[in-house]
């Protein structure tokens, strides 16, 4: 009998190294299993009221420590334009969340519309069957992001239930505020 694993032998000169890329999306995808793995026990063994809580305030605060981490690299404290913030949410949403999440979005210097056309949460969420049931967790993350970020936002309309699940798309509006620039000798 042949054995079926032969066929899957490869020499160890031909294993190649993973790109910086590959390491970042498989960390990255990692990391949103792990997370989905977590919600979904909570949710098994505790119910949708105590799993959406927990969730919720675990992901808004790491969205705060990451978007902190995130600063600190990038070697400041604190946004203070717009054109600083948007730069920012780029860059987070580009190396946090990458291709898992496919959007459309649109800023104007204080108001911040994103669309989102695609969701790793949702998708989750859906083949879990618990999708009705479910409070937006990636949006609770943006909001911890605005805390870290320093920046008072209102969003519209409020991070509740997953849109997709609810009305069938997902569309977010922050309205972001800015300090005004000090006048000159003000500081």
């Amino acid at each position: 009998m042949e054995d079926r694993r032969a066929s899957n032998v490869i020499d160890v000169e031909e294993i190649r190294e993973l790109s910086a890329a590959q390491r970042e999306n498989l960390l990255r995808r990692s990391w949103m299993t792990n997370d989905g793995l977590w919600f979904y026990q909570a949710f098994v063994n505790n119910g949708s009221d105590a799993a959406n809580g927990w969730n919720t305030a675990v992901v808004r605060e790491f969205g705060r420590l990451e978007m902190r981490r995130l600063l600190r690299t990038l070697g400041f404290t604190k946004v203070t334009s717009p054109a600083q913030y948007y730069r920012v949410f780029q860059l987070a949403v580009g190396l946090y969340v990458g291709d898992l999440f496919e959007y459309e979005d649109a800023f104007d210097g204080t108001t911040h519309q994103i669309h989102v056309k695609r969701c790793f949460a949702f998708t989750g969420v859906s083949k879990a069957g618990v999708a009705q049931v479910y409070h937006c967790g990636p949006f609770e993350r943006v909001l911890g992001w605005f805390e870290a970020l320093r920046l008072p936002v209102k969003i519209s309309p409020e991070v509740g239930l997953c849109q997709m699940a609810q009305c069938g798309d997902c569309r977010y509006t922050l309205s972001v505020e800015f300090d005004p620039e000090p006048a000159d000798g003000e500081a």
